[in-house]
């Protein structure tokens, strides 16, 4: 009969005593065993709850305040009050619609010319390294710099705007930063300008990965350099291209930097999309509750809008399968 390692000798079983003690030995050593991947974890669990698990919990505890710094007066707990005044505000709403135009407008643009680019930068030409360095020399500027960059270039006196608008179109002296519409697409060219060579650097690299057996073959039966990208190219890198769009809806959900230095959210609010409104009511106004609220809703959009592109992801890879 096989006997178990863990089983203790018969003359230890004789002896009441010391089979206890070979009894909680055991137990501790099933414990300690247990306890072993715990160990090894805790450093990341630790790291983690402190970065990420205790500010959220934090924040939602801080939404369901009211706290304003700007008043000598404690915390006080009022439930959904800072949600109820978040939903009914008009700057609100206002804000999350020039938001969906912003972040629809920088996307799609950034996505149509980082995708072109990037196949034209795919093909064999003289000096391909050196151009593929420079196009991406926007993305590793800070956001401050890029909009001060792009704030002297619309300056409505000396910018380059006005005076290449001034040698196709007739057009001089128009205030890019004052007019509220032109502010807007200012922004937007921005954040176009410093962004789509992200979009350039995904798409290069997962058109490396593209099979080239499967674009010879396309090659072979008389397929157009058009028809290849579009119906071969395309749908392999389908995936990559959902993770940059992931990456790129959050990045311009939380852009702040561009529009602080370019226009403050002006002229008015114009350009005030759902970042800068939440910085102005955290430290301008210092309500604290409200940001904090703010912040949550804006994580909940967020979430959502990930959550569409990770089942889109999804319904993709098992409609190849």
């Amino acid at each position: 009969m096989k006997v178990s390692p863990y089983s203790p000798p018969e003359a230890d079983i004789q002896n009441p005593s010391r089979s206890i003690v070979l009894k909680a030995r055991l137990l501790l050593r099933r414990r300690a065993a247990w306890l072993h991947p715990w160990l090894y974890l805790s450093p990341a669990l630790l790291v983690m709850i402190t970065m990420t698990v205790y500010p959220f919990v934090y924040t939602v505890i801080l939404s369901l305040s009211r706290w304003n710094l700007t008043f000598a007066r404690p915390r006080t707990f009022v439930g959904l009050a800072n949600y109820q005044a978040i939903f009914g505000s008009a700057d609100f709403w206002a804000s999350a619609g020039r938001t969906f135009w912003y972040v629809g407008g920088c996307v799609s643009v950034e996505f149509l010319l980082g995708i072109l680019i990037a196949f034209l930068l795919d093909t064999h030409f003289i000096g391909r390294n050196l151009v593929r360095t420079l196009i991406l020399l926007p993305m590793v500027m800070a956001p401050v710099v890029a909009g001060l960059i792009w704030r002297f270039i619309f300056n409505d006196e000396s910018g380059l705007a006005n005076k290449v608008a001034g040698l196709f179109w007739a057009i001089s002296g128009r205030a890019w930063l004052v007019d509220p519409r032109l502010a807007f697409l200012a922004i937007i060219v921005a954040d176009v300008w410093q962004w789509t060579p992200f979009i350039v650097l995904i798409t290069l690299a997962g058109l490396q990965a593209v099979p080239r057996e499967l674009i010879e073959a396309a090659r072979v039966d008389g397929a157009t350099w058009f028809q290849i990208q579009r119906f071969v190219a395309l749908p392999t890198i389908r995936s990559v291209l959902a993770i940059g769009l992931l990456i790129r809806l959050i990045d311009s959900f939380r852009n702040v930097d561009q529009i602080f230095v370019m226009t403050y959210g002006g002229p008015g609010v114009a350009t005030s999309v759902l970042g800068f409104y939440t910085y102005i009511k955290g430290f301008k106004f210092f309500d604290i509750g409200y940001t904090a609220a703010l912040g949550i809703v804006m994580l909940f959009i967020i979430s959502l809008l990930a959550q569409l592109v990770i089942s889109m992801l999804v319904r993709t890879r098992e409609n190849r399968r």
